[in-house]
This record gives structure tokens, C-alpha cells and sequence, in this order.
């Protein structure tokens, strides 16, 4: 059984970490409820519910959900957390910019309600007020109702109380002004209410908050999920492998030492070449004569035209050229489906399901194939599948952590902890 980021969101473990503090949380959204046994340790959460063990890992920034019956986990990163509500804050700052603009009486969450939903801000810190209203602190950001709890509750140390808003901040809501308030309040309140726009709020319950030092958690127990099929089965195989599986696995799928650059073969192999450039990341290396016969070769010269269209209109006959060029690749051919997957979704963002298919296939041939795990990464947050968007980038970035493709990746985890270390 896969868990990913429906009720419980995500998590992590830290083997030496001893816990702080443990809690049950009871939580209601209009008809759905959920019971979580809750531990707070120094350097990571665990949730615990019917459905399994969720783990969030602030050391390794990573997150493990574990179906404990079956002895399986499987890991995500932490990043796809914080990274979509980045994205999604983006777009909905983007539709109130267009709707205001267009000065039309459309209704739209505002902004202290999307930032009480994503636990992101959207540009400047709001004006916060606090009341006292029937026994509880209730807190406004900009006028907005956005949260309450109760006076009475469990006092905790600082550093409790700071992971005890990691939780919600993780697996719940909160506005981040309010969760930090709560964070420095140095107590667990008995009851909590997130007010959440068309009815859809949170009330949060807790109860049994102790003290406490469980055993060290450890993973060995368990056996990483192995898919068998699909997208889930390329990721789950990159991650399970040791260093030495990885590595044969490389040999199982070297650079193409082909050197025959006559018309017939040459498609077969300049993709040959590239293809082992978006494996390794070594930048491609040609002689004179080998870019004398590129030059001269008119169906190179149509392959490149069709990566590269130069007109938005030529997409689709880009797509199509790329296609009727696969009989001339018999040995490459999932490599022109590479770059027809990219052209189409650059054609029709509603073709990233299509275009992931192709990548699907493309690794399925190639499965050491850095580069097109990234560009399958792209597409699957373009389809808001963050979690799986980060493990196709992770995986990729474990066969080749020097690819330049990787590059604007590696800048925005670096950006995500430098603007919101709230969540690390």
C-alpha cells in the first residue's frame, strides 16, 4: 500500500533522535476525522494513524511513509511539501492579479485565507491582531478570522512547542504568523481551530501530552516498497539500489561507442551521443570530421529543427516529424520520444500526462538516463504531483548529481530553505 500526502501529508526519522513529547491528536474537517498519535522529537516528527506511520526526517530532509503491517516504507523528500505550496501560492497570487485587473466580481480566497491554507506567506508579513473571545486567544491577520484556541492546555518546553507547530505547519494549516505565535506560546493547547473559507474548518483536539523517550526509531525493519509497474517502479528502483547495484546498472547501460557517421546510421548515432551526454552529464565531444558529416546530413538537420522549432506554430509539426523519424533510430528511437515529449507539453500544457507516458517509456529503456528524469520531474508538477515530481528528480540527481539540467532544482530547494527554514 502506497501513502503519499492524503490525510497525514509526510514525515521522517532520525535513528539517534529521542523524543520530547508525545500527544493524540483528534482532527475534523466537516464530516472526516482523523486520530493521530503524535511524537515530537528533536530532530523529527512521527504521526501515527489506522493507516500507517508517517516520518518527517529535518536532518535529511526527507519523509517516510510507512505501511507498518507490511513492512514497507517508501521516501520522498521534504521539499515537495513546502515546493508545491510555493507553486500553488504563485498561482493564486497570479489569478488575483488577473481577476483584479480585470476588475471582475469573481470570488477568490484573499490572501490571508490562501496563506492560512498553504502555511506560505504571499509577499509582506500581514498586520496580526489577537483577541479574547469566549475563554479563547482568536487571531486575525489583515481583519481576516483565521484562527483560534483554548487558554487551557499543556505547558511544554520551547523547543516543544516550536515542533508541535512543525506538526501543524506539516500535516495540518496555519497561517505562518499564527503558527509562530503559537510556536512561542510554550504550550500545546487543548483545542484548536483553523478557519478555513466555504465552511472547511479545522478543529484539532488534543489530548495526553507527556513527556517521554521511546526507543530510537529505526528503519531496518522494513523493506523499501518496490512497484511493479509504472511510474512508481522507476523511482522505487533508483532509490532501493546500493551503491554497487547502481553502479551495475550503469555498465548494464553504457555510452554508445559508435562511430559511424554515414547517412544511414547517423541518426542512431548523434542520439547515441547525446543520450550518453544526458546520462553522464560529460559535455559532447565530436572531431572536425564527425561535425563536417552533422553539417552535411539532412536528416540530422531535421531532427534539430524539430527539437528546437523556431516558431510556436511549427510545434505540432515538430511532434510529428520527431514521430515519423523513430524507423530511421532503430536502435535510439526512445530518444526522439524524449524530445517529443518535451515539444508537446511545450505545445499543450494539457498533454503532460501523454508526455510522462513517453518519459515512462524512455526510462524504461533507459533507466540510467539522468536527463529524462528531470524532465519527467517538470512535467509531474506541472500535474501538481509534487511528491512524484521530487523523487524523479532525486533519482536522477542520484545517477547524475553534476547534470547542469539539475541546476535550476538545486536552486529552488536552496531558495525554499533559505525563505521558508520554518519547515526544515
Amino acid at each position: 500500500m502506497r501513502l503519499i500526502l492524503s490525510a497525514l501529508l509526510a514525515l521522517a526519522v532520525s535513528p539517534l533522535a529521542q523524543a520530547a513529547a508525545t500527544l493524540h491528536v483528534s482532527s475534523a474537517v466537516q464530516d472526516r476525522a482523523l486520530q493521530m498519535d503524535v511524537t515530537l522529537a528533536d530532530s523529527y516528527l512521527a504521526i501515527d494513524t489506522e493507516q500507517g506511520r508517517m516520518l518527517y526526517d529535518f536532518q535529511a530532509r526527507r519523509r517516510y511513509a510507512v505501511n507498518t503491517p507490511a513492512k514497507e516504507y517508501v521516501e520522498y523528500s521534504l521539499f515537495d511539501t513546502v515546493g508545491f505550496r510555493v507553486v500553488e501560492m504563485s498561482n493564486r497570487d497570479q489569478l488575483r492579479s488577473v481577476l483584479d485587473a480585470a476588475k471582475l466580481n469573481t470570488p477568490v480566497l484573499g490572501k490571508a485565507d490562501d496563506e492560512n491554507q498553504l502555511s506560505v506567506l504571499s509577499g509582506a508579513p500581514g498586520a496580526m491582531e489577537e483577541k479574547e473571545e469566549g475563554g479563547q486567544r482568536v487571531l486575525y491577520i489583515d481583519g481576516v478570522k483565521l484562527a483560534a484556541w483554548s487558554a487551557s492546555g499543556a505547558k511544554v518546553a520551547a523547543a516543544d512547542a516550536a515542533q508541535f507547530a512543525r506538526f501543524l505547519r506539516y500535516a495540518q494549516a496555519g497561517h505562518p504568523q499564527v503558527l509562530d505565535k503559537l510556536a512561542k506560546a510554550g504550550m500545546i493547547p487543548d483545542h484548536l481551530t483553523f478557519f478555513v473559507s466555504g465552511g472547511r474548518d479545522m478543529n484539532l483536539t488534543m489530548t495526553q501530552v507527556r513527556s517521554a523517550q521511546p526507543p530510537a526509531y529505526d528503519l531496518k525493519p522494513y523493506h523499501r516498497e518496490i512497484s511493479k509497474g509504472g511510474i512508481d517502479a522507476l523511482f522505487d528502483r533508483i532509490a532501493a539500489l546500493t551503491p554497487q547495484q547502481l553502479a551495475d546498472l550503469r555498465a548494464e547501460h553504457p555510452c554508445d561507442a559508435s562511430a559511424d557517421f554515414s547517412e544511414p546510421a547517423i541518426l542512431d548515432t548523434m542520439l547515441g551521443k547525446m543520450e550518453c551526454t544526458l546520462s553522464t552529464g560529460a559535455p559532447l565531444s565530436l572531431t572536425d570530421e564527425q561535425k563536417q558529416a552533422m553539417a552535411a546530413s539532412p536528416t540530422l538537420a531535421l531532427m534539430f529543427a524539430a527539437i528546437n522549432p523556431a516558431k510556436a506554430n511549427e510545434m505540432e509539426g515538430s511532434v510529428k516529424t520527431l514521430a515519423a523519424l523513430r524507423p530511421k533510430a532503430p536502435r535510439k528511437a526512445y530518444m526522439l520520444k524524449l524530445f517529443e515529449a518535451n515539444n508537446r507539453v511545450r505545445m499543450d500544457r494539457k498533454q503532460g500526462k501523454e508526455s510522462a507516458a513517453l518519459l515512462v517509456e524512455v526510462l524504461q529503456a533507459n533507466p540510467v538516463l539522468a536527463g529524462a528524469y528531470k524532465d519527467l520531474g517538470d512535467m509531474l508538477l506541472m500535474q501538481y504531483d509534487s511528491a512524484r515530481a521530487w523523487r524523479s528528480w532525486d533519482a536522477g540527481r542520484r545517477l547524475a548529481p553534476t547534470l547542469p539540467n539539475f541546476e535550476p532544482v538545486n536552486k529552488f530547494e536552496a531558495s525554499l530553505l533559505a525563505q521558508h527554514p520554518e519547515f526544515f
